[in-house]
């Protein structure tokens, strides 16, 4: 083996280690694909190195023909895995999906498979011979039809990754071009001497430089990811993100020179074209940056006078590398839409206040459980002379015990579901200790940027007192309405009993029968009044168990039970006014007298039939009481209007004074029926 075979093989072992622990580094790292995609990159020119490394250093011809076989596996692969580097270092991601991948590595797979059956195929080398009998002598290689794809399938490649590296080159920032340079020459490099070996420029048979043109990339590659960051730096980001983001950046050197610029920068009037200037000049017509800037102070905000007439936020922040000083990084950020916010807000805020001191009911904002604004009605409320005092406490501190757990109950409802509440009765405990009965509602708002909730409360403890008076008032007058029905009943049975005794001396049976009629009227009244004394309503009663109480007594009174006469009552459940009610009795009392008396003469059998219901005309709720016998009836030519009869005038007038109709039927015995709505003047 010649020395010069010895050195180049111990050269290119070195690079192919170095690329070795480019590769593992890039993956240990793998913070996003880019450490993936370049970590097989270099395994690719790795096993290339390597390849060339041992075909320097083999003796047998075999074994040289092995290691180049080997070689083949970077050679097919190194094209299509550094595009895909310069596309995911460019941000091309579209391109990138397995289909694109699968379909740029089809051809690199299929030159590997060409390499290690070229003994049967020959596409790759057609023939392969040593340049002397020496041992170890170099090989010639000759190339075949699968060789030129590769080398044109691998040109293109290259070509297009410059493109994509050129375009990046132009839009990126000068901050990154070096690192992008060096990736044009990593990809430049390699081609140039792959050029070199095909052209035979060299010439020297069989020495493929190739690999040392990889070696020197592989140099500059390390270089630029120990000391550029290579893999950290996403330029097409930075770009997307300097370019568009509504913030202004200015980078300024470490001689503070302006070295870049955003277009958000506009708003102050800074451009590209003021790249290269120092900052007094770029600054010069905006004192209240040029003296931030001098000062290097924390963020502030200032107003820049017209043409600008804008508020702006400044912050400086300054940029190391390594520890060492590379410049300082101005950002400014229009906040001029933020300020009249605020201004409208404090505006907003202060009317906020000025009603809610109008107001005579107690208004306070809760947050959490905490009172962080409260009126001056609030401080009476809760017995504080100035509302200041309110603020920072317990809102929950007030509340009576019993009305703690609705009203936690409450606030946490109004935060959840965002929802106004209608107003509750509650109890509070002043500061001195008195017990407040108030009115609460509450209304979900948002305070100081915080979710909050609005609590209105009014002082009721007076109102509340005047009610319970007057359910007093009212109690005491029911019990004295219940004590006059109840009287009045009392007389109405005196009267009755009075009655009853002095009907026993009189012998006229006529004249016994008048004293009975004005019993049974004033046992009508009487009635109606027990009924109002024992309900609980002192205005109406049930009409249906009045009529049927009446109707027992009446019959019995008349003794119809002894004279084979039957009454059938059928009633439905109906509250009546009591000014409806004693004229509605007592016509109910004179048609059953008159049908007890007069229906059935010379102890004849039959039967009586009361029925009371409502019914609805035309909209209109009404009442129907229809009274009828089966008895002989009245004459043909009777006209109960000029009838002299008392009960007949009373069943009359009293249907007036409650602006009833009244239907006589006289086909089949007598039938009464008296029609009426009741009305609210009845009650007058």
């Amino acid at each position: 083996m010649a020395a010069q075979h010895l050195l180049l093989g111990i050269i290119l072992l070195i690079s192919a280690s170095i690329l070795l622990y480019l590769s593992l580094y890039s993956l240990r790292k793998r913070s996003s694909n880019l450490y993936f995609y370049f970590a097989l990159l270099t395994l690719s020119v790795f096993f290339w190195c390597l390849g060339a490394a041992m075909e320097f250093l083999s003796l047998e011809m075999w074994a040289k023909i092995f290691w180049i076989q080997i070689s083949y596996i970077g050679v097919a692969t190194a094209a299509p895995l550094w595009f895909m580097v310069i596309l995911e270092y460019a941000q091309h991601e579209k391109y990138l999906k397995p289909i694109y991948l699968g379909t740029l590595l089809i051809l690199p797979l299929v030159i590997i498979l060409l390499a290690f059956t070229n003994g049967w195929n020959g596409l790759i080398w057609p023939t392969i011979t040593p340049v002397s009998d020496a041992t170890g002598a170099m090989l010639i290689y000759a190339h075949g039809i699968g060789f030129w794809v590769n080398i044109a399938y691998s040109f293109i490649l290259i070509v297009v990754g410059f493109v994509v590296l050129l375009r990046l080159l132009m839009k990126s920032p000068r901050l990154y071009h070096t690192p992008i340079l060096i990736l044009i020459l990593s990809g430049l490099i390699p081609l140039f001497f792959s050029v070199l070996y095909i052209t035979d420029f060299v010439g020297i048979p069989g020495l493929d430089i190739t690999p040392f043109g990889l070696t020197v990339s592989a140099l500059l590659l390390a270089i630029s990811i120990f000391k550029f960051s290579l893999l950290g730096i996403r330029p097409i980001a930075y770009e997307t993100l300097f370019e568009t983001i509504k913030t202004g950046f200015l980078v300024f050197d470490a001689r503070d020179t302006l070295i870049d610029v955003n277009p958000a920068s506009e708003i102050i009037g800074i451009t590209e074209g003021d790249v290269g200037k120092p900052v007094g000049e770029i600054l010069g017509n905006l004192p209240e940056l040029e003296k931030f800037y001098e000062n290097a102070g924390e963020e502030q905000t200032a107003y820049i006078k017209p043409p600008f007439d804008l508020w702006i936020r400044m912050q400086i922040n300054h940029l190391y590398d390594q520890n060492e000083f590379k410049g300082r990084l101005l950002t400014i950020q229009d906040i001029s839409k933020l300020k009249r916010i605020e201004k409208d807000f404090t505006a907003s805020e202060e009317r906020y206040k000025n009603l809610s001191e109008l107001s005579p009911d107690a208004i306070l904002v809760v947050v959490g459980e905490e009172i962080v604004f409260a009126n001056q009605a609030s401080a009476t409320l809760f017995g504080l002379e100035d509302p200041y005092d309110l603020l920072g406490r317990n809102f929950f501190n007030f509340h009576y015990p019993d009305s703690l757990k609705i009203s936690k109950k409450r606030l946490k409802q109004v935060i959840i579901d965002g929802k106004t509440l209608d107003f509750i009765e509650e109890k509070i405990i002043a500061l001195n200790g008195q017990i407040k009965d108030i009115e609460v509602g509450d209304a979900p708002i948002i305070y100081n940027d915080q979710r909050a909730v609005q609590i209105v409360a009014r002082d009721i403890s007076e109102r509340k007192k005047l009610e319970e008076d007057l359910k007093n008032s009212l109690k005491e007058k029911d019990l004295m309405m219940k004590e006059i029905h109840h009287r009045v009943k009392n007389n109405l049975m005196v009267i009755q009993s009075l009655l009853n005794l002095q009907s026993r001396y009189i012998k006229d049976t006529a004249a016994r029968d008048i004293f009975k009629d004005s019993q049974n009227r004033a046992k009508s009244m009487a009635m109606i009044h027990e009924s109002l004394y024992q309900s609980s309503d002192l205005k109406r009663i049930e009409f249906s168990e009045y009529i049927n109480n009446l109707a027992k007594n009446l019959f019995y009174s008349y003794s119809a039970d002894s004279k084979g006469i039957k009454i059938d009552v059928n009633v439905e459940e109906v509250m009546l006014d009591i000014n409806t009610a004693i004229p509605l009795g007592l016509i109910l009392t004179e048609l059953i007298s008159n049908c007890l008396k007069h229906a059935f003469p010379h102890d004849e059998s039959g039967e009586i039939k009361v029925d009371f219901h409502s019914f609805t005309d035309d909209g209109t709720k009404k009442f129907r009481l229809t009274v009828s016998d089966n008895g002989v009836g009245l004459p043909p030519d009777f006209d109960p209007k000029k009838s002299d009869s008392l009960g007949l005038m009373l069943i009359y007038s009293l249907s007036e004074q409650i602006s009833a109709g009244i239907k006589l039927d006289t086909s089949n015995g007598t039938k009464f029926q008296i029609i009426f709505e009741e009305r609210l003047e009845h009650s007058k």
